[in-house]
């Protein structure tokens, strides 16, 4: 099954936004989660 790969990521960022929701329980939460991934990505040029 050459498109595995494609529904395995798909399957990992089901299962991370999910945890996202239960974990992220307040604006501060939400915003601080915003600015950390921003960081990564001023860091990772994106």
């Amino acid at each position: 099954m050459p498109d595995a790969g494609m529904f395995a990521a798909a399957d990992q960022i089901t299962l991370a936004g999910n945890d996202l929701a239960v974990v992220l329980t307040s604006e501060d939460d939400v915003a601080d989660a915003v600015r950390v991934v921003e960081e990564a990505q001023k860091r990772a040029g994106v």
